[in-house]
This record gives C-alpha cells, sequence and structure tokens, in this order.
C-alpha cells in the first residue's frame, strides 16, 4: 500500500451504502489539510489540527470509482501539510459535513503552504471498496480559470509579437516594392 493512499472512514462507507440503498448522489465538495502527522483510521470524523478547507475547485470522475479532485490552498500562515481529509457536501454546516476519506502520515509531509504561495494540490481517489455509482465530485469552477492572468499576459505578448511581425513584414513589403519600381526605370 502507498504512504499516499487515504482510507475510506466508516462514516464515508455508511453514506455511500445509504446513498445507494436510497438512490441518492452523494457530492464530494471539500478538501481540508492540517498539520498533523499520524497513522489515521476508519472512525475518524474529523482532521486531528485542519488549517484549511476549500472547496473542490476541479474534479471529475475518470473512470470506475476513480475521482480526481484539485483544490487551491492559501493561508496567512506556514506549516507542512501531513493530513487530508475530503468532505462531502451532505450538509449545510461546513462543521459538520462527513468526512469521506482521509489521508495522513507520521512522517511524510504533502506539500508546504506558506502566505506568499497558491498551492494547486491535485488527489486521486480511487474508489474500490465502496458503491461509488451514486458518488459525484462538485466543483467550485474550472481549474484552468486559476491560471487566466498569467494567460492573458502571454496571449498579450504573443498578439503583440505577431502585430510587430506584421509590420515588419509590410514594411519590408514597400520597401521591396519601391526597389523593384527603381529596378524597372
Amino acid at each position: 500500500m502507498s504512504i499516499y493512499t487515504p482510507i475510506i472512514t466508516q462514516a464515508g462507507i455508511n453514506a455511500a451504502v445509504n446513498a445507494q440503498t436510497h438512490g441518492i448522489q452523494l457530492e464530494i465538495g471539500r478538501i481540508g489539510v492540517g498539520d498533523k502527522g499520524y497513522v489515521p483510521n476508519r472512525t475518524q470524523t474529523r482532521l486531528k489540527n485542519e488549517r484549511n478547507n476549500v472547496p473542490v475547485s476541479d474534479g471529475r470522475v475518470v473512470g470506475d470509482g476513480q475521482f480526481h479532485l484539485s483544490g487551491i490552498f492559501t493561508d496567512d500562515t506556514q506549516y507542512a501539510v501531513r493530513e487530508v481529509g475530503f468532505y462531502l457536501n451532505d450538509h449545510s454546516d461546513d462543521a459538520q459535513k462527513t468526512l469521506f476519506a482521509i489521508w495522513s502520515h507520521p512522517e511524510h509531509v504533502l506539500f508546504y503552504q506558506t502566505p506568499v504561495a497558491r498551492v494547486v494540490q491535485g488527489f486521486d481517489l480511487t474508489l474500490t471498496a465502496v458503491p461509488y455509482e451514486h458518488l459525484t465530485v462538485n466543483t467550485s469552477g474550472d481549474l484552468n480559470l486559476f491560471y487566466t492572468p498569467e494567460f492573458v499576459a502571454m496571449t498579450e505578448a504573443q498578439t503583440n509579437m505577431a502585430i510587430a511581425h506584421i509590420k515588419a513584414n509590410k514594411r519590408e513589403i514597400k520597401l521591396n516594392r519601391r526597389f523593384l519600381k527603381l529596378g524597372e526605370k
């Protein structure tokens, strides 16, 4: 088993079975991170020291029971992320949302959060021990929009370069026409 494999909580298994039994959809909608490293257990309902909790920024079903989730993490403090929780959108109160899956390790750090960093972290959940057919991912938007200012600046620079090339080509064509007219005389 990989050290970066999350486990499904008992509450997560119960929610998935209940969704299948009653024909309802469950959404994974939030990702929490914390700084405590430990060996997680199925009975956990919360992270041990959650520092940040963000909506899923990008999520999709990759295949049967395979989900790819991403979150954008920003914080005013710095810490090593040693625990991650995936929460269902099953209650209106964020404090009551069901912890569906959890990852932590006593020694390994997943990423380091600093006040000057926007960390885009992707996660893959492969669900083989729970009924996944009634599970979906709720996203807060397209993760590609995160890069919009950078892409706009890059596109603007490329457009300006293309305009400069066109103008230079026009000048060269005019000069060649003048040269050809002079050569005809």
